[in-house]
């Protein structure tokens, strides 16, 4: 719902299944060109959003770290504007 853009992305409360459900259907590390993870298991939602929010500088407030939620909600919102292209067959 939120990728067809029926739901609005800033009412979601938890973002990452969602880019995890883009992230199995595109390639997103190759499209967002991101870096790839310390961790030998591959990519996850999380790794994705946190490389996206290190590569963008999305840092929180007070202890300046990655903003992993802002990083998702802009993920979820090149999506649903278009410039990641997800076509799904009806």
């Amino acid at each position: 719902q939120v990728l067809a853009g029926v739901y609005p992305i800033s009412q979601l409360q938890e973002p990452y299944s969602a880019v995890g459900y883009l992230a199995s259907r595109l390639p997103l590390p190759q499209l967002l060109q991101l870096r790839p993870p310390s961790a030998p298991e591959g990519w996850t939602a999380w790794d994705i959003c946190e490389a996206w929010a290190e590569k963008r500088g999305y840092k929180t407030a007070r202890a300046a770290r990655n903003d992993v939620y802002r990083a998702a909600n802009s993920i979820l919102r090149l999506a649903a504007e278009g410039r990641l292209r997800l076509c799904l067959r009806p």
